[in-house]
């Protein structure tokens, strides 16, 4: 089944192309890991699915529903049209997406993170958004922690209280936008084991990340991404063991040295 389809994905900011025909396709169940350099397109290419940044031209469905397509006026000229209202905050109730900087509100506690959006964007009730905070804090090992406040919390805590609050809303998909690059190598890996978590439970999940071993570990398919383009994709043991293509490994060499 698949949960999201995009088609000829087109971004530029000013004269600056950024995204030049993308097209990705994401089955039920699939691990992606998205790995490029910096510049690449790729944080780009997220944030467009996750419609924090708009498309210039091209198409994104999430199962089956179209979010943007493409409209040509009379002068020849192609645009991304967005589904409106009500369709619109459905289609965003198929995917969370978890920054590299956490985002939580500073204000409110753990257990007011995970269940402000429950209530108010999904209209569950406040003793079923509880009870899903509640089971996931239990996930994660924080149930001590409800309390407290983000400025309390490591940077590894914050982080699993960001995926958990991500998991509250129930998501078909879930997006990463390079999930440990602001922590430690412990505290990576305390990330990283809740991912690996994550994906032995079929959890949809496309991330953005420089962990190359990683990405060979947990990914059914890895994205290879340079120059607003993808240019190389398939399994780990193709794309980061045995890759075709010189611009993937040039980039891998490189990350090995780092």
């Amino acid at each position: 089944m698949i949960l999201l389809e995009t088609r000829n994905i087109k971004k530029s900011f000013g004269d600056v192309q950024i995204l030049k025909d993308v097209s990705m396709n994401v089955e039920k169940g699939e691990v992606i890991s998205i790995l490029g350099p910096s510049g690449s397109g790729k944080t780009t290419f997220l944030r467009c699915l996750a419609m924090l940044e708009t498309i210039d031209s091209g198409e994104i469905s999430y199962l089956g529903e179209k979010a943007a397509t493409t409209h040509t006026d009379p002068s020849g000229t192609a645009r991304a049209v967005y589904a409106k209202g009500k369709e619109l905050k459905k289609i965003k109730s198929y995917f969370g997406l978890v920054f590299q900087n956490f985002n939580l509100f500073p204000h409110y506690t753990v257990m007011q993170n995970l269940t402000d959006a429950p209530i108010h964007v999904q209209g569950v009730s406040r003793e079923e958004a509880v009870k899903r905070a509640e089971h996931l804090l239990e996930r994660i090992g924080m149930t001590d922690r409800a309390g407290h406040y983000p400025s309390q919390l490591s940077g590894g805590q914050q982080q699993r209280v960001a995926i958990a609050r991500a998991l509250c809303m129930e998501p078909q998909i879930l997006f990463f936008d390079e999930p440990t690059s602001a922590l430690d190598p412990e505290l990576t890996a305390e990330i990283l084991k809740l991912l690996k978590g994550l994906a032995a439970e079929k959890m949809t999940m496309v991330i953005v990340t420089h962990e190359i071993d990683f990405a060979r570990a947990v990914s059914d398919r890895v994205i290879f991404m340079d120059g607003g383009v993808i240019v190389e994709q398939g399994a780990p043991k193709d794309v980061i063991d045995n890759p075709s293509n010189e611009r993937t490994r040039a980039f891998l060499k490189k990350m090995q040295e780092i």
